[in-house]
């Protein structure tokens, strides 16, 4: 394994979300459980004014090699690991399960510069379908496709 690989896996790591981390997070509530629920609604409809998960979990997109740097081995640790790492921290990712590992490599680096909204009940997705295969990210993986062919 590439020494630099083995750096990424052990940044991953440290990665994960501390323990602690909702603990001195302070929490409003009106008292109001509707009204709770909406201010909760709405900061995620307002995701776009969140820190990037870069900045949640301190790792950096530009850090990580093009695909092409890593072994089919290594790209397959990294994935998985990078997986957990996201799951550590509420995230998840909805991609078709035919993706390509270098094209899911590609998109998961990515989410690293996105706004993203960090829960402690629950989980948030990306989701990578607008319902439109027309200029999607997954192109030929896009799972609309067989909906708007029978068209």
């Amino acid at each position: 394994m590439h020494p630099y690989t083995k750096h990424l896996l052990d940044d991953i790591q440290k990665a994960f979300r501390p323990k602690d981390f909702f603990k001195g997070k302070k929490k409003e509530f009106s008292g109001d459980e509707l009204e709770d629920h909406f201010a909760d609604i709405e900061r995620w409809l307002n995701q776009d004014k969140e820190p990037t998960f870069g900045n949640y979990c301190g790792l950096k997109s530009e850090n990580f090699p093009p695909v092409d740097f890593y072994s089919l081995k290594e790209l397959k640790a990294l994935v998985k690991l990078f997986e957990q790492m996201m799951f550590s921290w509420n995230l998840s990712m909805d991609v078709p399960k035919n993706l390509p590992l270098d094209r899911k490599y590609k998109l998961m680096i990515a989410t690293l510069d996105e706004p993203t909204l960090i829960v402690e009940d629950g989980f948030v997705g990306f989701d990578y379908c607008t319902g439109n295969p027309e200029g999607c990210e997954l192109e030929e993986y896009c799972p609309c496709l067989k909906y708007w062919e029978e068209k």
